[in-house]
């Protein structure tokens, strides 16, 4: 069976728009699927620097409750840090676009042992809009009572 030229004419005009539609939606998913990376590495970005922003709060708190060759009253101190605005904005002045909230907070106490248990629990959130992440940490100190 031999096949002539003429019934084998519109063939090569079909492949080629089922090629174009099928590389057209080919395209289009590959350009979704590299919106959503981008998204993601977005999110993962502001996710570590809020992380480490609440990191940095937490230390600059435990470097003023606990100050080089002093023995402070922690209570004290804890209330300190927790009107000291002027060290928690020099630290966040390092991480633009986020916001902080800080509180140091006694949490228990065992009369048992004369143990006071107190929490430092920062909570960093960067970024704006769709693109908003929030992370907290937080420190637990033990003080005895004298």
């Amino acid at each position: 069976m031999r096949l002539n030229r003429q019934s084998q004419q519109g063939s090569v005009i079909m492949i080629a728009i089922f090629v174009i539609v099928v590389m057209g939606f080919l395209a289009a998913a590959l350009s979704r699927i590299e919106w959503s990376n981008q998204d993601i590495l977005s999110r993962e970005l502001l996710g570590n620097k809020a992380y480490f922003a609440a990191h940095s709060v937490n230390e600059a708190a435990l470097n003023t409750i606990y100050p080089l060759n002093q023995v402070d009253d922690v209570s004290s101190a804890c209330a300190q840090w927790q009107g000291d605005t002027v060290t928690q904005a020099r630290v966040m002045r390092t991480y633009e676009n986020c916001s902080l909230q800080t509180e140091c907070v006694v949490s228990g106490s065992l009369p048992s042992v004369r143990m006071d248990y107190y929490r430092i629990e920062s909570t960093v959130t960067c970024g704006t809009g769709r693109f908003q992440v929030q992370r907290a940490e937080d420190v637990w100190l033990r003080d005895e009572n004298k």
